[in-house]
Parts: structure tokens; sequence; C-alpha cells
């Protein structure tokens, strides 16, 4: 009997237009964080906050790979910086909570950590990641955009 809910339960799956433009969207937020933002640290400099300098390698050991290994930080290529704009234009006018889900993904998170971030389970912050997608694609596709380019 449970195999039988098993075959029956099938997660329901994207258009493969949505797929692209979710990885269009994700890879707009990521390119949007990874440009440099020379207002954002006059701002910061007022706040009281400190402006951070790059990393710099002071030991030896620190060079040749003692210490814990560190994600790759994104790098846009110029064609991600050309196309966020009209990618990002998308989400204008999601809700909140819409926008708040396809932000987090952007930053590579599993659903348990927006799980419980919601205080809901895996499923259903799927299912709401999915339906936000959904209305990012109606947007995408209805008003044209540069959706045309991903093809």
């Amino acid at each position: 009997m449970t195999a039988k809910l098993y075959r029956q339960y099938k997660p329901a799956r994207m258009p493969e237009e949505q797929d692209t433009i979710e990885v269009r969207i994700l890879t707009a937020l990521k390119t949007l964080r990874a440009l440099p933002d020379p207002d954002a640290k006059i701002w910061r400099q007022f706040d009281g906050q400190s402006i951070s300098w790059p990393e710099v390698v002071r030991e030896s050991q620190e060079a040749y790979g003692y210490d814990e290994p560190r994600q790759r930080r994104f790098r846009p290529s110029p064609r991600d910086v050309s196309r966020m704009l009209g990618d990002l234009a998308w989400l204008e006018g999601l809700e909140k909570p819409q926008f708040r889900l396809i932000w987090w993904r952007s930053f590579d998170l599993p659903f348990s950590f927006i799980a419980a971030r919601l205080g809901r389970s895996d499923e259903t912050a799927r299912r709401r990641y999915r339906d936000a997608l959904m209305e990012v694609t109606k947007r995408a596709v209805l008003g044209g955009g540069s959706e045309r380019e991903a093809k």
C-alpha cells in the first residue's frame, strides 16, 4: 500500500522555460551581490561600521592551504552583468515573502534551512518557492523582456 501511494505522489516538475528563468534570476541576484557598491562603503563609514579591507595572507601556513577550505566567491561574467537588470525587472512587484524565498535560494541555502526560518516543513518551503517562480515566469513570458535571449 505504501509503495502504491509513493508511486502516486510525484512532485510537480517545473516547465523547462521556468528552469531557465530560475537559473537566470538566481544568477542575477548573485551578480548583484558580487558587484562592487562604492556608495555602500560610504554609508557604512558614516554609520560607524568599519570598512573591511581585502584579506591578506599573514603566515606561510595560511598561504599553503593549512586553513579550512573556503567556498569560492561568485565571479559574474560580462554577460551576467549585462543581463542582470533585465532579469531583476521580473522580480519587481513580487510580494515580500516570495522575494525573500528567491533571495534565500540565491545564497544556495537548502530548503531545510529556509523551512526552519519560515517555521514550516521542507515541502511547504519548496511549494512556496515553486509558486514564486511560477509568478516570475508569468511576468517574464508575458512581459517579454530579456527572456528571449535565454534560448
